[in-house]
């Protein structure tokens, strides 16, 4: 809160004012701000163009008056909007608001906006000075992550209810639905071969969208030459996704007529599989454009994949009696799907994925070993179960694409392999079959299957099991099979993009704490005096906070100490740490001031700068004025913003807080006046100021944490300051939750 007086602080306000706009609008430039100037005496407002931009009023006339800025923002939000602004003038506080502007073309934009009330000498509000920024986008990419984290979350109910389906009736509504609410469409087609043959002669449709009779009687039967998307795909495994019908119109002309008369603007197709290849396509359309982003194409290409395996399943079924027992196995490992997907999503890394698919999958299937085939780089990196000896997992942990083994196979040309004997996978290599017979025989391995692991269009790797006696793989199998591969890319793509993002975070805290550490210079080496300085980041993986240290010689010879804490543990508290660091060095130097007055001056600093940060700050002075020279004593004067009590040991050996009422955090309110200390501190005794990291911890109160801190120094008196804060450190270990910045000094012992 700043205050003005007479008509010359007036002016050297105004003059304050415009220095302060000039810093703040370089600062805006570069973050992309809007910046305004609100005259609370005579409600005349300031903005400037990026504002007027913001508020979709570049091109409207102003009056000059802060009711200029209710012409755009939304009738809805603008009461909460002026009790904001008058909450922050009632308190001479700050304001934060987000609210909606709407633009003269009618669109919609969020605008969030940050102020400051600047007061007169008599406490009266007069300015309010702040920036403006548009958060449309990023509100619009929260909202995105977290729908498109639930639409993920809620594929685990849409493959228990497909798996509870009785009939292509139950299907087409469990999907329909799911298709509508996490899609927005108005309904789903199926296309599927109409006989047992592959590539079809006619095919079959099945619609839950609202359409003429005739439009639905006509794909209910279409013949295989129809040159729509939905039977392309089945034809070809293409997939489509057409933002528009003009869009589709223009590679399939005679899909118009159909797209028109059923009220389709956007469309899906993506094809379902079998072993024996494509056997339909899962069509979803929308009634309005839609761009399709990639998290939307592959949840099309998930619900294909189970609305296929539940298809499939109740294919199964109704066939003759002989299959129904496998039916019934088929209808109970949908369950294990679901089982298997949720387990997944715990899965922290490529090896807990394999547990977690040979412990809760492929056992199922009598499979003994698994092998998970990722591309990497160049080649293959392969991970295997221990059912295969170490020798085999070692010559298979990382192949060349061209390696002669049916898992390379399908990691890199995407096809499906079922082999119920070795022979038949030795006879896929008829050059190789040699290398590929020795590696079956060490790796125990008679019937073995390899699938593809997809993601999107692009195949990542391979699924392979092994089985150590004959086998002849039924087509459920092969199904499930197929199933656990697409939930075990699935996982790893979470992994990978996780992992992505926790590089990528790890970068940034490594660039903070880099920048963090740069600032924190070595001490003086002052006649006389000892000082040693420490700064260490917290054990937990945080981000980077606003701890630091300083030391340097005044002008006159004196030795000035700084330890303070900004609040906060970002980016941003580490530049405001920079700035604050910065602005009491040079007042100090420059003043040549004592600590109170220094202290007084930054927090003036911090709040005319709109630095917009909090910090605690210990400042320390050590003087020797001439008639304590002669005795090798020294005078240390402080003053404390809110900081933890230094502690002084004695060159007895007692240990004492130097406790005093601590002044007002740095940033809070200015102008508060702040108190000197001193004592005389005598030869071989040492101050230490820490930051409250060296003494807090959760499973103990902060009076034991100093008490335990005096403890602890008396105990490592003999050592120098340097050695004392090692030790010290040492001796928190990996207990530290915060950062931590430690300065010791110590006055030169008689011996000295």
């Amino acid at each position: 809160m700043q205050t003005t007086g007479s008509p010359e602080g007036s002016a050297a306000l105004a003059a304050g004012h415009d220095l302060a706009q000039a810093r703040l609008q370089v600062a805006t430039e570069a973050a992309q701000l809007g910046l305004w100037d609100w005259d609370l005496t005579d409600d005349s407002l300031v903005w400037d163009a990026r504002s007027r931009v913001m508020y979709g009023q570049t091109d409207m006339p102003l009056t000059g008056l802060v009711s200029d800025i209710n012409r755009t923002i939304h009738p809805d939000d603008q009461p909460a909007i002026g009790e904001a602004l008058a909450r922050a003038i009632d308190t001479r506080g700050n304001l934060e608001a987000e609210f909606r502007v709407v633009h003269p073309d009618g669109t919609e934009r969020i605008v969030y906006a940050r102020g400051q009330v600047l007061v007169d000498a008599a406490g009266r509000a007069v300015r309010m000075l702040g920036t403006n920024a548009d958060v449309t986008d990023v509100r619009s990419a929260q909202r995105q992550a977290v729908q498109d984290t639930e639409r993920t979350a809620a594929l685990v109910d849409v493959a228990r209810a497909l798996g509870e389906a009785e009939d292509e009736d139950a299907v087409a509504a469990v999907v329909d639905g799911a298709a509508r609410s996490l899609l927005g469409a108005n309904g789903v087609a199926f296309v599927i071969a109409a006989d047992d043959q592959l590539p079809p002669r006619r095919v079959r449709g099945r619609v839950t969208f609202e359409a003429p009779a005739e439009v639905v009687a006509q794909l209910a039967d279409l013949p295989v030459e129809t040159a729509v998307p939905a039977v392309e795909t089945l034809l070809s495994g293409r997939s489509y996704f057409y933002a528009d019908r003009a869009a589709g119109a223009a590679e399939f002309p005679a899909g118009e007529a159909l797209w028109a008369a059923a009220g389709v603007q956007a469309l899906a197709t993506v094809p379902m599989t079998s072993p024996d290849g494509v056997f339909g396509s899962l069509s979803v359309t929308v009634a309005g454009p839609r761009a399709w982003r990639p998290a939307d194409e592959r949840l099309v290409e998930t619900f294909a994949s189970l609305v296929a395996q539940a298809l499939r399943r109740i294919w199964a079924r109704a066939a003759e009696v002989s299959a129904r027992r496998s039916a019934q196995r088929w209808a109970a490992q949908q369950g294990t799907l679901v089982a298997l997907a949720s387990s997944l999503e715990l899965a922290n890394d490529v090896e807990e994925v394999l547990a977690v698919v040979t412990g809760g999958g492929v056992g199922l299937l009598g499979a003994r070993g698994t092998v998970l085939t990722l591309r990497e780089g160049g080649g293959l990196r392969s991970y295997t179960t221990s059912f295969f000896d170490a020798q085999v997992r070692s010559e298979v942990s990382d192949l060349p694409l061209d390696f002669p083994l049916p898992m390379v196979d399908a990691a890199t040309t995407g096809r499906e392999h079922f082999f119920g004997d070795a022979d038949d996978a030795v006879a896929l290599f008829p050059e190789q079959g040699g290398t590929t017979r020795a590696l079956y025989e060490q790796a125990n391995t008679r019937a073995s299957a390899a699938v593809p692991l997809r993601r999107g269009a692009d195949v990542i790797g391979s699924l392979s099991v092994g089985l150590d006696e004959p086998h002849e793989w039924t087509r459920p199998e092969q199904q499930l099979l197929g199933a656990f591969a697409a939930l075990t890319a699935q996982a790893l793509e979470r992994i990978r993009a996780r992992d992505a993002e926790e590089a990528a975070n790890a970068a940034v805290r490594r660039f903070s704490e880099t920048l963090q550490r740069s600032l924190l210079t070595s001490p003086p080496e002052p006649a006389g005096l000892d000082v040693a300085v420490r700064y260490v980041p917290a054990a937990a993986e945080a981000q980077v906070g606003g701890d630091w240290y300083d030391a340097f010689q005044l002008d006159g010879g004196a030795t000035s100490v700084v330890v303070g804490d900004v609040t906060g543990h970002d980016r941003e508290a580490a530049a405001a740490m920079a700035q604050m660091r910065n602005l009491l060095r040079g007042i100090a130097y420059s003043s040549g001031a004592h600590p109170a007055q220094v202290l007084s001056r930054l927090d003036a600093a911090v709040e005319g700068l709109a630095v917009g940060a909090m910090a605690t700050v210990l400042l320390a002075v050590v003087e020797q004025p001439a008639e304590l020279a002669e005795r090798g004593e020294r005078l240390l004067r402080w003053s404390n913003a809110g900081h933890p009590p230094p502690l002084l040991l004695h060159a007895d050996g007692t240990a004492e807080f130097l406790e005093t009422e601590p002044d007002l955090l740095i940033g809070l309110a200015a102008g508060i006046p702040r108190q000197d200390h001193s004592l005389v501190l005598e030869p071989g005794a040492v101050l230490l100021v820490y930051t409250d990291g060296l003494v807090e911890r959760r499973d103990a109160s902060l009076v034991e944490g100093m008490q335990w801190l005096a403890s602890q120094v008396r105990e490592l008196r003999h050592l120098a300051p340097g050695a004392l804060c090692d030790e010290l450190l040492a001796r928190v270990g990996a207990g530290s939750e915060d950062d931590v910045a430690l300065l010791a000094l110590r006055s030169a012992p008689p011996e000295a």
